[in-house]
């Protein structure tokens, strides 16, 4: 016979977890989270003045890359492939630079919102 176990949590405010550590939509977590990302990004992002690297908004779960040529850059494209980054001094400018960060740097991203959210809970 298979075990059922069955729970009620009482006085258990989800909305006050939820506020107490930011994780509301919109909320300081999550913003935390986009800066973060940008941040790491940065590395990544082709750069040849600068200005569609630095040229950006930031907001929870929202990284905007304010120049119209954005898109092609991230697509690779202009009037013919982007074979060429300016300034790739890491080695790792190019297309698609959310995806390569996030695959190179998603575990570090992990723990340094878990610390985040640790140093909330001991305030």
């Amino acid at each position: 016979m298979p075990l059922s176990i069955k729970y009620e949590l009482k006085d258990f405010d989800k909305g006050e977890i939820i506020d107490k550590f930011g994780l509301q939509e919109e909320g300081n977590a999550q913003l935390f989270l986009a800066n973060d990302c940008f941040r790491r990004m940065a590395k990544y992002t082709p750069w040849d003045t600068g200005t569609m690297a630095t040229d950006v908004t930031v907001k929870p779960k929202k990284i905007i890359y304010n120049q119209e040529y954005a898109v092609y850059q991230y697509d690779g494209i202009t009037k013919g492939p982007v074979t060429h980054y300016s300034n790739n001094y890491t080695g790792l400018r190019g297309k698609q630079w959310d995806i390569r960060m996030y695959n190179n740097e998603k575990d570090i991203i992990a723990r340094e919102v878990e610390d985040y959210i640790a140093k909330i809970e001991k305030r």
